[in-house]
């Protein structure tokens, strides 16, 4: 995480060590408490991306869906493993 000017709240994510860097910048931030999810965990159960259609149409796009899904660990609808 970085912050600027005790304003902006930005989220840098990476492969490491010589891969892509995004960086998002954080609007809104709630706590699970929050969000008040009950959840049905399963022990050794992943969670489950999903993507636009638009993700797989331009490159950047297709980049950013690869990085998400490797940095969380989690399968995509197309790729589940």
């Amino acid at each position: 995480f970085e912050v600027r000017k005790r304003m902006d709240l930005y989220l840098w994510m990476a492969k490491t060590p010589n891969g892509p860097s995004v960086k998002f910048h954080v609007q809104n931030i709630h706590t699970m408490a929050e969000l008040k999810l009950t959840g049905n965990h399963l022990k050794g159960s992943r969670a489950v991306l999903s993507f636009d259609g638009s993700f797989d149409e331009q490159p950047h796009l297709q980049l950013l869906k690869e990085m998400l899904a490797q940095i969380f660990g989690c399968a995509t609808k197309k790729h589940q493993k």
